[in-house]
């Protein structure tokens, strides 16, 4: 469950701003938008997911969301020439919440605007629900919200440093004779620095058992998988000023260039592996066994098959920054004796990565450090020595990472072409039914529901037939 403080929506006033991009829903022109609900905008409500099994979670969150942004009325229902904002409010978490919930995705991160606090504290406490908690970062100045799912990459590389800083911990905490500190690794806690939020991969946490209790975090971790690292560094800024007690940030930067896009519609992939009615989706064997060369056991290499590539980590980059004798870090800087940088592949920096290996190192005597006058907080008669002379080594391989994303590449690229499949077969599924509704102005009480409006007239598609499978399934992410 994510930790957050409560927002001081006074200070920042939740007002939609005008912007010529945005995930909200805009006023349409010449038409009078029907007052009847709050969750539809012309004639179909939005529509979660396809998913049988994922359609009770999102409806629930959905409701949960809706209830939480739109504010009660009183009086008569008067004619608005405009949605009002407590619509399109409703609205924006319904498209972050679609996101979050989608069970077939094909894109593991997005940003959303205009996504005022309030709209932000409702997407928080719905995504509490779920198993796979999403990480949230968000901008009260700019109403940026960034959202982040779990994905085979990115949790690969996680999980092999935090492992190595769990066992540090065990590490210092064998050193300490009484009950004096608590400390922890957490995968999941929201960072608050003033205007901005969001929620490294690993925030170490040492608390000093006195009354009241004293938290400090010595280190934090953020690994990033296809994300700007220009937003990163900027989270980093502000974290520092509001944390200036932090030792180290280790950052792990792996990029896939270009980023992936589903295969072309009505193109060669899509017409080998696209759904048909005799045969399922391929096994991840199977899929596999489909490859082009080049082919790796040691190595993240592009998984290609059909002639696309599915997934391909093109470079990772690790950067690393310790706090100065003068003051707090400076993730701006340029000195080699507060920051390292090196290439982990395709091309493995010694020289460069042995000074990033050097530097952790020197992060976690801090971390060392920050355990002892922790330590010292809790009784200051308390015996430190064992502790303060701990040798700490890298705790973890270099290789263990790279040798995680061989096979954490080749999950996500299965992934990601089961996430096209179905998403594919659910648009040729609608294709085939509104082909029907054509024929003969028949329909299932299901697309009943979907399509017909409040005073149940017929509302047919104008499109053409035969580009909407292939304009929905390019649109499915």
């Amino acid at each position: 469950m994510f930790s957050t403080v409560p927002i001081n929506s006074s200070r920042y006033s939740p007002v939609l701003r005008n912007s010529t991009r945005s995930n909200s829903v805009e006023p349409s022109r010449g038409k009078r938008p029907s007052t009847k609900s709050t969750t539809s905008v012309g004639r179909s409500p939005i529509k979660v997911s396809r998913s049988p099994a994922a359609q009770p979670i999102a409806s629930e969150l959905l409701e949960e969301a809706s209830v939480l942004t739109t504010p009660p009325t009183a009086g008569p229902s008067v004619p608005l020439k405009h949605p009002s904002i407590e619509a399109i409010a409703t609205v924006q978490c319904n498209q972050v919440l679609d996101f979050i919930v989608r069970q077939n995705r094909e894109k593991y991160s997005t940003v959303f605007s205009r996504v005022t606090p309030r709209q932000y504290n409702s997407i928080l406490r719905a995504s509490e629900k779920l198993t796979g908690k999403p990480r949230l970062a968000y901008d009260f100045e700019t109403l940026r919200l960034e959202v982040d799912m779990p994905s085979c990459v990115h949790d690969s590389a996680t999980n092999v440093i935090r492992r190595g800083l769990e066992s540090v911990d065990r590490m210092l905490h064998d050193l300490i004779a009484a009950r004096l500190i608590h400390s922890e690794i957490h995968p999941s806690l929201t960072l608050n620095t003033g205007k901005k939020e969001f929620v490294p991969d690993c925030v170490h946490v040492v608390t000093a058992r006195c009354n009241p209790p004293v938290s400090k975090i010595p280190s934090i971790v953020e690994v990033a998988f296809s994300q700007s690292e220009a937003a990163l560094l900027d989270r980093f800024r502000n974290a520092v000023k509001f944390y200036p007690e932090l030792g180290m940030i280790l950052m792990l930067v792996i990029n896939e260039t270009p980023p992936y896009l589903s295969p072309k519609p009505l193109g060669h992939t899509w017409r080998k592996l696209r759904p048909r009615d005799d045969k399922p989706h391929h096994s991840a064997l199977a899929f596999l066994s489909l490859r082009d060369e080049p082919q790796s056991l040691d190595e993240p290499t592009p998984v290609i098959v059909e002639d696309h590539s599915w997934c391909a980590i093109t470079d990772i980059q690790v950067q690393v920054w310790v706090r100065g004798r003068r003051g707090a870090i400076n993730i701006d800087t340029k000195d080699n004796r507060l920051t390292a940088r090196g290439s982990l592949f395709p091309i493995y920096n010694e020289a460069a990565m042995k000074d990033v290996t050097l530097m952790i190192m020197k992060g976690l005597e801090l971390t060392r450090d920050c355990f002892v006058e922790q330590c010292r907080l809790a009784d200051r008669d308390a015996s430190v020595s064992n502790l303060r002379s701990a040798q700490l080594p890298l705790p973890f391989k270099w290789e263990d990472i790279v040798d995680g994303l061989t096979y954490a590449t080749q999950a996500t690229a299965h992934d990601r072409y089961r996430s096209w499949y179905h998403n594919l077969a659910n648009a040729l599924h609608e294709e085939k039914a509104e082909e029907y509704v054509e024929v003969t102005g028949k329909r299932t009480a299901d697309e009943s529901e979907i399509d017909t409006p409040n005073d149940g007239r017929l509302v047919r598609p104008r499109i053409g037939m035969k580009t909407r499978a292939a304009a929905r399934s390019a649109s499915y992410g």
